[in-house]
């Protein structure tokens, strides 16, 4: 069992490696530079540097300056090594935006699972018992549109239904709508 969760791991390792050696080939690929860009923008900003230094620093942090295989090497190091650079919205280190907002996924993820079990398991135990009946085929039929729907269509069906119709939550996120009226 271990070599077996080691070896899919390193496969794993090995399956990002190219993944990310595809998408920073494609990034250097693309006629239009986002780099260039981000330089353009970041250079009209009032008390900014200018289009020349901005351009000199984006590509030193995402490799650009040399060829294709020396600037993936200089990009995955930094990766490795946990330098994700800059957010270009919120202009903060990447790593500390992210800590920011992990938990905020982590507990999202929990109650999925919490509610995965409390659903999926007596639905299978049902499922199992019934073999072959109506309500077998009724809940094989949901879990397989559970399955196919795309997340973020199934999220927007779910808001329209639990915020729009019922009116039970809100669709302002962690906090209600109500929220910028409220006093300290």
């Amino acid at each position: 069992m271990k070599r077996y969760i080691l070896k899919r791991i390193l496969l794993s390792i090995v399956i990002l490696f190219f993944v990310a050696m595809l998408v920073y080939g494609i990034m250097r690929a693309i006629p239009t530079s986002f780099v260039e860009k981000k330089a353009m923008e970041r250079a009209q900003l009032p008390g900014s540097r200018s289009y020349t230094e901005w351009l000199e620093i984006l590509d030193e942090q995402y490799g650009m300056g040399g060829n294709v295989v020396t600037g993936f090497f200089t990009w995955i190091g930094r990766v490795i090594r946990g330098d994700f650079g800059d957010s270009w919205k919120f202009t903060i280190p990447v790593t500390q935006k992210f800590a920011n907002v992990i938990w905020d996924s982590f507990w999202l993820a929990f109650v999925t699972m919490i509610l995965r079990v409390i659903i999926g398991i007596p639905l299978g135990i049902l499922s199992a018992r019934k073999q072959y009946s109506h309500t077998d085929y009724a809940i094989t039929v949901f879990a397989l549109i559970g399955i196919s729907l795309p997340t973020f269509f199934f999220a927007t069906l779910l808001k329209l239904v639990f915020s729009v119709h019922l009116g039970w939550l809100d669709l302002f996120g962690k906090v209600g709508r109500d929220y910028l009226t409220l006093s300290p």
